[in-house]
């Protein structure tokens, strides 16, 4: 079996359907985050360059749509196996040491992005409960921004538990043995 063939997950059924789906919407809504965010900032350039009008939105808009960027698209990253890996080591284990590495890496990060997911949940409610707005002129209220990483790492979280599966199915059906 290829590398490349191991990091595509197994087909779980409707579960692995619905993390599909759920990774190329947050692909999408990726994509349109940054190209708001660019049409953003153009229009807050040519406005004060050509018209000498000043903006008090585009900034923090901006900033708001690429916190969604991060945080959202990382679970299409995630489902693409897109994100940063460090394999120096992996490399050179035996196949069978390789699966369970993966598996105790997939383990440990799903549970730092639950532990991450719960504290931003409660991070959001604060902020929705309270009231609270940003300080520039704009005021917008925080808790938009602060959803996006609970919902990101939430997601992740699934994201997660979905490879879990797949690699815990592979390496038995595989019967890799020590």
């Amino acid at each position: 079996m290829k590398d490349s063939d191991q990091k595509r997950p197994l087909h779980l059924g409707l579960f692995g359907k619905l993390l599909t789906l759920i990774a190329a919407i947050s692909g999408c809504g990726t994509f349109l985050a940054i190209l708001c965010a660019m049409i953003a900032i153009s229009y807050e350039v040519m406005a004060r360059y050509f018209f000498s009008w000043p903006t008090v939105w585009e900034i923090e808009a901006a900033i708001f749509l690429l916190i969604f960027a991060t945080f959202i698209g990382s679970v299409h990253a995630l489902k693409d196996d897109a994100h940063v890996s460090m394999d120096m080591v992996a490399v050179i284990l035996k196949p069978h040491i390789r699966e369970r590495l993966n598996i105790g890496i997939s383990l440990a990060s799903m549970f730092f992005c639950v532990f991450v997911s719960v504290k931003g949940w409660e991070m959001w409610w604060e902020a929705f409960s309270l009231g609270w707005r940003s300080d520039s002129i704009w005021a917008p209220p925080l808790w938009v921004p602060y959803i996006f990483l609970p919902v990101g790492f939430t997601l992740m979280s699934i994201q997660y538990l979905g490879m879990l599966i797949s690699q815990i199915v592979s390496t038995r059906s595989s019967g890799s043995k020590p």
